[in-house]
């Protein structure tokens, strides 16, 4: 939910001034305040999937043979961490890009480009919650499949 909240509602928050007709955040604000929510979610996220995709191991290695509770324990472990390959493979460039988006250029040029770059990052942001939601939904089935 974390991942989903962050593409929903707090990137929003951050380019709401310019949709309001309000003035917009300075660029390098707007790059600051963009780089402290993917920092934040660099440290906590991944712990938090490989700790999930451990638990869904070891449930999958002590499930019975019997019915396809092992095999949704597995499905639900891969999709959990594969947030880590996601983000590598299909994000990495457009982070670079917000993260070497300013530099002597003047803030009128830059700022359109960089708000289009964190809206693309939002909605490439969607793949990891996806990915997450994959991981609880097929995981409740086990649950469900296995009792």
């Amino acid at each position: 939910g974390g991942g989903f909240y962050i593409s929903a509602f707090a990137i929003p928050a951050l380019l709401s001034p310019y949709n309001k007709g309000q003035a917009a955040l300075p660029a390098k604000t707007l790059q600051t305040q963009w780089q402290h929510l993917y920092d934040t979610g660099k440290r906590f996220f991944p712990s938090v999937a490989a700790l999930t995709s451990s638990a869904y191991l070891y449930l999958a290695y002590n499930s019975p043979q019997a019915g396809n509770t092992r095999e949704l324990y597995l499905v639900s472990a891969l999709s959990s961490i594969a947030i880590v390959p996601y983000t590598l493979l299909t994000m990495m460039g457009n982070i670079k890009k917000i993260q070497t988006e300013i530099k002597a250029e003047e803030e009128s040029l830059v700022l359109p480009r960089l708000r289009g770059d964190i809206v693309t990052w939002a909605k490439l942001n969607y793949g990891r919650a996806a990915l997450q939601f994959v991981s609880f939904s097929v995981g409740i089935w086990a649950v469900l499949d296995g009792a």
